[in-house]
This record gives structure tokens, sequence and C-alpha cells, in this order.
């Protein structure tokens, strides 16, 4: 089935990137919806950009989204995440700027707030994305590929020498609640050498110790230090998550990464549905109900709200 929220819900917050002051409200939407953001602070006509891989317009630091009239949102990653880690297929995502709020740097206030609003399920079927066939993009020593699997999994390997963080590696298989148990808390973070250069090109100006961390060689900055020894690795798959969102519907399928990043996902995703032979469009039938993201088929829901 198809899901929804059962009623609206909204966070204030500062964009991560361009420092500017937003607001987004997340409303229910029909079945058959999709995912799509509003600018309500633009015309009527022009305001829908629907959360989708071909709408995809920068990726590096963030992933943003453009619709046909140039109208954007970006840092939409961690918000997506949330949506699709928790089940929801159809949202409408009003903002009234060009950037979803950062909060905490991760997923984790998006989830409590999709959880309370509560979860409606729709009468319309869901299809799935099986990938039929091994896959990839690369990007100098940087790729992503896709490998047939009955479930999604997702395995991510990040290397920053040098630094705290070092070479970290990480697999799960995305069922079952997993998202909310093991990822939703991880935060963003970017290393201390490196904000002055994003200053220069206009990105991280509303960055702090409050929405990311921030690694000085083999420091962590942050008062509180980090919620997990790899923390860094589990964000980057947060990441992934909320890049694999844009596909519009689940995708069972074996994604690794290897020092990846946004573009490499969008372009992963976009050669993934360039060709028949690399994907079959199936119903999700019921007895692979269980392999969903979605917190409903997960037994630790109870105890996830009552520890955080």
């Amino acid at each position: 089935m198809q899901t929804t929220i059962e009623k609206s819900f909204s966070h204030v917050g500062t964009g991560v990137h361009l420092g500017r002051p937003a607001r987004v409200i997340v409303r229910p939407a029909p079945k058959g919806h999709g995912l799509v953001f509003k600018r309500t602070d633009v015309e009527d006509k022009i305001s829908l950009i629907p959360a989708s891989y071909k709408n995809v317009t920068r990726g590096e630091l963030c992933t943003s989204l453009a619709n046909f009239h140039g109208i954007r949102v970006i840092t939409v990653e961690h918000l997506l995440a949330a949506l699709s880690g928790v089940g929801v297929s159809n949202a409408l995502i009003e903002i009234d700027n060009e950037e979803v709020p950062i909060l905490d740097g991760s997923s984790e206030r998006f989830v409590h707030s999709i959880i309370n609003a509560g979860i409606k399920e729709q009468e319309k079927s869901m299809m799935i994305c099986s990938v039929t066939k091994e896959i990839k993009v690369e990007d100098g020593k940087s790729w992503v590929k896709f490998e047939p699997a009955d479930e999604l999994i997702l395995t991510i390997i990040i290397d920053y020498p040098n630094t705290i963080i070092g070479k970290q590696s990480f697999s799960l298989s995305m069922s079952n609640g997993s998202f909310i148990k093991e990822l939703s808390n991880c935060r963003t973070f970017c290393l201390k050498d490196d904000i002055q250069h994003m200053h220069s090109l206009g990105l991280a100006l509303g960055g702090s110790l409050d929405n990311a961390i921030v690694v000085d060689k083999f420091k962590v900055l942050n008062p509180g230090g980090l919620r997990r020894v790899d923390e860094f690795v589990r964000h980057k798959m947060l990441d992934a998550l909320g890049d694999l969102a844009l596909s519009g519907l689940p995708i069972f399928g074996h994604f690794t990464s290897f020092c990846g990043g946004h573009r490499l996902n969008n372009k992963l995703l976009g050669k993934l549905f360039s060709s028949e032979e690399f994907h079959k469009f199936l119903p999700l039938i019921n007895r692979d109900a269980y392999k969903l993201l979605g917190y409903k088929y997960s037994s630790s829901i109870l105890s996830y709200k009552a520890v955080s």
C-alpha cells in the first residue's frame, strides 16, 4: 500500500548553506502524488518541484532540485531520507525559501514529527524497482554501483586520510525500521580546513557546531562529541538513502558507494532508469512488505520513541 501522513507538521530553522531562515510544512497528499516540494514564496503556477532524480541540478555538497521554471529547493536529502526511511510515499512539502532547514544536521527531528503525525495507508498498491543487472558509475577513484538483491542493502565506504575519520565502512539491510534505529540521528560533518573554501563559494553560511560535526585533523570540535563511533559513515548512508528516494519508488538492489556522493548517486539513478536491461518494475507482494523501510513492520518502534 502507498502511504501518506495523517496530519501536517512543520519545522522552522536555518539553511546550512545559504544561512537563511525557512519554514517547511509537510502535508498529507493523495495516492499517486509522490513527494513534491512547493515553494510558497513564488507564484503558484511555477511553485511545484517533484522530488525526482530528473530534477537534480547540483550534487556536490548537497542535493538541489529545480523545476522547468528554474525554481529550486536545496539540501533536500535529510528530509527525503526521513520520509523514505519511515515509509511515506506521498506528501506535499511546502517551504517558504529555497533551502530545507538543517535542524541538528541529521534526520531525527523530521522522523519524530512523521511518527507523531501518524502514517495513513492508502488504497493503491505499491510498485518496486528491482535491479536486474550490475551497473556502476565512476569519477576518478570514487564510484557507486547497484547489484541485484531481493531487498535494499546499502554499503558505504569512506576514506578521509590524516583525520580522525580515517577509512570507515558500513553495510545495512534497509528493512524493518533499520533507518530509524541505525541512521536517523547521525549528523552531517565537515573538515575545519574546508570551511573557508566553502564560504568563498557561498556555502556553509548557516553551519555551526549545533548542526554539523566539525573535524580538526584528529579532533572532533563539538563539545558533546560523536553520537556513534562511526557516525561519519552512517551519515553518508543517510545521505545516500535521501538521494535514492528521488527514484520515486522503493528500490530492491544492493547499493555500494566507495567515496561517492550526491552527484554520483544521482548519476547512478539516471543510469538505472536509462534502460530496461538494468531494472524491472514489480508489484510489491504482501510477503515482501517487511523488506520496506517503514517503521510499521519494526517491533522496536516503541523503544525508539521511548529512548529518543
